[in-house]
């Protein structure tokens, strides 16, 4: 039987092929994702369009008539743009020395190149104040070598804080800590660049800039547009950093702010969230047209000699020692910061240095469990979104690889959304979707478990990618084996698959548990609406965000030891996760 050109026996067929437990097994997993992922974007939206008198743009219109809002929306694609391309020319040109210049000290500005990334940003930016603001030890030093050649430092703006409450200071904060993502993209799509084809061209005359402008850049392009889009989003959509440095007008801190902070007009924090919605999804609209005008493929030429690597002069040697050194002495400030504060008295008023080491308050955080309790609490919720991540990882990753069925790019999409999505939106989406009771269990907002359910969300991508990387290098064929012998399914799942699989399902899940266990958003949106009876399970981030706001000189000392704590446990993870991704810890960043 035949309508209209639609074959009615091809479709009954296509359907039998379908195996029945592959598509309930779809189906559940989409519901799941849908309601933590899907439906909470929707709450945001359906918040920013509700009015008093049912739906329209008016909360849109009042958003817009507000110079604060409109000024904080700005700084925020300000911020994003400028972030991008000062780490774009630092990185970029690190990636461009490290791949293709042979000098002395290689390995160790390789190894360094990475630590920035090993500290969360949010503890980043508390470092940074201790040691650039008002009263920062860097602060200190050049105030006191400026008014040895007498020159009052007041008078030119750098006496009360190099890094003050303004855009410049967030994008300096938010540039040393993201340069290593295009760094690590762009260095990964370098060395794996057909050496052959940069011998060609320097044949045919093309050296240094041209060389790398002409030939190099446009082939590596792809690998860099993904590094800059993640540090874009990231940086528009950044919570942590603008909280410490007190600048204010700034999107997702209003959003915050009027949330949390004030209490104030929701409507303005959902506004806020769906306009953040659009420019990432313009922004990665716009990237892959960008790289889908031009054909990056690159074919063979003879037989490759491995990368091509240039020896340098001590005029090279001079520069290259020059950029590395000024860029990692800026980027390891925040290191050097939280270890100051975390192991000595604060400085008293006129002192130019530390005067007293001390252990009191490392002391404090590993004995008294008022102190211990957080990273407790936030090592415990981390793992349990890690078992959640690698459960539905691995079921995600086995059913876009080895099977076919209805709705397979749309499970591949939902179950990437998380990645580019703000995490303020998914918090605020929570805050909404889940304030209202659920028979049988009550309102989520008011156990710890919604954090859990939030962090595994959130990081569900890394988890499904690596699961889904690690099988696609499994021949099917080994399956096909295992069946052929009477082996079950589930049997060849549990003793053939699961094995050869783990150091990917274990690299990804180690990567959803440090980002889990740093994370920011939901940690400050949605613990703050749990009764005072459960302020033992606060997590870290908050612990350490609620401290700092004390501004009380001895909680600092408690908090840069809490951030310590949280630069330790992120540096082992990234070590352990690098070791069994061999060396391809890239992957996590896009590259």
């Amino acid at each position: 039987m035949r309508l209209s050109g639609f074959n009615m026996h091809s479709l009954a067929r296509k359907v039998r092929e379908i195996e029945i437990g592959t598509l309930l097994s779809a189906l559940i997993i989409m519901a799941i994702l849908t309601y933590f992922i899907v439906l909470p974007i929707f709450y945001v939206f359906i918040g920013a369009f509700s009015t008093s008198k049912g739906f329209g743009l008016d909360n849109f219109v009042l958003y817009f008539n507000m110079p604060s809002m409109r000024e904080g929306l700005m700084n925020a694609l300000l911020a994003g743009v400028l972030t991008t391309i000062f780490t774009s020319l630092v990185g970029v040109t690190a990636a461009f020395i490290v791949s293709r210049y042979d000098f002395r000290g290689k390995s160790f500005f390789q190894n360094l190149s990475v630590l920035p990334v090993v500290i969360p940003p949010f503890v980043g930016a508390f470092a940074m104040i201790y040691m650039m603001g008002r009263n920062g030890l860097i602060t200190r030093l050049i105030n006191y070598a400026l008014k040895s050649i007498g020159i009052n430092p007041y008078t030119i703006g750098i006496g009360y804080g190099l890094l003050k409450p303004n855009l410049w200071s967030l994008v300096f904060i938010q540039s040393i800590h993201l340069w290593p993502i295009i760094y690590l993209n762009v260095l990964a799509s370098l060395s794996r660049l057909d050496p052959s084809l940069e011998e060609s061209a320097r044949a045919l005359g093309a050296h240094g800039f041209y060389l790398f402008r002409k030939v190099l850049f446009p082939l590596v392009f792809p690998g860099y547009v993904a590094g800059a889009v993640i540090v874009f989003l990231w940086s528009i959509s950044d919570i942590g950093t603008p909280i410490m440095l007190g600048f204010l007008k700034f999107a997702p801190y209003q959003a915050f702010a009027e949330l949390v902070v004030y209490m104030g007009d929701v409507e303005y924090s959902y506004v806020i969230c769906f306009i953040l919605v659009v420019l990432t999804t313009v922004v990665l609209l716009v990237s892959s047209r960008i790289v889908g005008l031009k054909e990056y493929a690159t074919a063979r030429v003879g037989v490759a000699r491995g990368e091509v690597i240039r020896k340098v002069g001590l005029k090279g040697h001079v520069l290259i020692f020059a950029f590395f050194m000024i860029v990692l002495i800026l980027s390891l400030i925040p290191h050097i910061g939280i270890i100051l504060v975390s192991f000595t008295e604060i400085p008293r008023y006129g002192e130019l240095f530390p005067s007293k080491f001390t252990l009191r308050f490392m002391s404090a955080i590993l004995t008294d469990i008022r102190y211990a309790i957080a990273p407790i609490n936030s090592l415990i919720y981390s793992l349990l979104a890690m078992i959640i991540d690698i459960l539905i990882g691995l079921s995600i990753a086995y059913l876009l690889v080895r099977k076919r069925f209805p709705g397979q790019r749309l499970l591949d999409l939902i179950a990437m959304m998380p990645l580019v999505i703000p995490g303020i939106v998914i918090a605020i989406g929570y805050l909404r979707q889940f304030s209202e009771p659920i028979p049988g269990i009550g309102r989520l907002t008011t156990f710890w478990f919604i954090l859990v359910i939030s962090y595994s969300m959130r990081r569900l991508p890394y988890s499904v990618r690596a699961c889904e990387a690690i099988l696609r290098q499994i021949h099917v064929e080994m399956e096909e084996a295992a069946l052929s012998v009477g082996a079950s399914r589930i049997k060849i799942i549990f003793k053939v698959l699961i094995p050869l699989m783990l150091p990917g399902v274990l690299a990804g899940g180690l990567l959803s548990f440090v980002t889990a266990f740093t994370e920011v958003s939901s940690s400050l949106i949605l613990y703050p609406l749990v009764p005072p009876i459960t302020e033992h399970a606060r997590p870290l981030t908050l612990e350490i965000y609620l401290m700092v706001q004390r501004g009380v000189t001895e909680a600092f000392g408690y908090a840069g030891c809490l951030g310590l704590i949280q630069i330790i446990v992120v540096a082992i993870v990234f070590y352990i996760s690098n070791r069994l991704l061999k060396g391809r810890l890239g992957i996590a960043f896009g590259g």
